[in-house]
């Protein structure tokens, strides 16, 4: 098995292009990179290392299981879903978590107090996994806003959780386009709810990415058995509403979203009459 010591942990890291400063969100795998002298500290302490104290660095602690019953079952010592590293970091002196039920983030550094201190309390956004996890106090938006780097370390990019902001946002667009008609109601009836059935843009992680790849935007290194990716938070997400808004449907998961494509063909109707055409 490969072993991993945290200084091979700090090289991979600067040859992605991250450095002193940088706000850093991590998806991982921590088996990825085989045995890690040190564990998970060497990590976390491999990355700091690189951003410095005018750093941030953030783990989604995302909660999965059970899903539909994750408002009910929501406190903030519950266990993260999406891998051993976020576990770790969560409970790690110094973290901050998100107090949000579905999507939370926990964080260490310089904004870690700023990106978790509210998390849907105002400005909330209706969606697919209720109104609270991408609201515009949340530190999606705020990592989004600060352009924010987001690491893959021995995952890809299907992990990308700004996809979801990215479909959040485009939804409120094409809803705040249509509030003044008679019709808004109903359309926004239709949009999927938490443990609803309705329509929605799931936006395609791995296209996206394939598409900043090619524009020169995705930097990659290894460590140990891992591959380590990164691209920015405010391209990956301006790229991904810009393919929304062109109705670009390459951009979406389903190869023929009917559903969906219908929804946003009414809307464009209703929001022409809006605009007097």
């Amino acid at each position: 098995m490969t072993t991993v010591k945290q200084i091979d942990i700090e090289r991979a890291v600067k040859e992605l292009g991250i450095g002193q400063g940088d706000i850093v969100l991590i998806h991982s795998s921590f088996k990825s990179m085989g045995y890690v002298e040190g564990g998970a500290e060497a990590v976390v302490s491999g990355f700091l290392d690189v951003i410095g104290s005018e750093g941030t660095l953030v783990f989604p602690t995302l909660c999965q299981k059970d899903f539909e019953h994750s408002y009910e079952t929501w406190h903030l010592d519950k266990e993260s879903d999406v891998g051993y590293l976020t576990n770790y970091f969560r409970k790690r002196k110094g973290s901050i978590r998100s107090d949000q039920a579905t999507h939370s983030v926990a964080a260490c550094g310089k904004y870690a107090s700023y990106l978790t201190e509210t998390h849907g309390h105002t400005h909330k956004r209706i969606g697919v996994y209720g109104e609270t996890p991408f609201s515009a106090d949340s530190p999606w938006e705020k990592m989004y806003q600060m352009d924010a780097k987001v690491a893959l370390l021995g995952v890809d990019a299907r992990y990308t959780t700004f996809r979801h902001y990215a479909e959040y946002v485009y939804v409120e667009e094409c809803l705040n386009s249509i509030k003044d008609h008679p019709d808004y109601t109903g359309m926004e009836n239709r949009i999927s709810r938490m443990n609803r059935k309705g329509v929605w843009p799931s936006v395609h992680n791995m296209w996206i990415w394939e598409q900043l790849d090619k524009m020169g935007a995705v930097s990659y290194s290894c460590c140990g058995d891992a591959q380590l990716t990164c691209y920015s938070a405010k391209d990956f997400v301006d790229f991904a509403l810009c393919m929304l808004r062109q109705e670009n449907d390459a951009v979406l998961r389903l190869a023929n979203p009917i559903d969906w494509v219908a929804w946003r063909s009414e809307c464009k109707k209703i929001r022409e009459e809006c605009n007097g055409h």
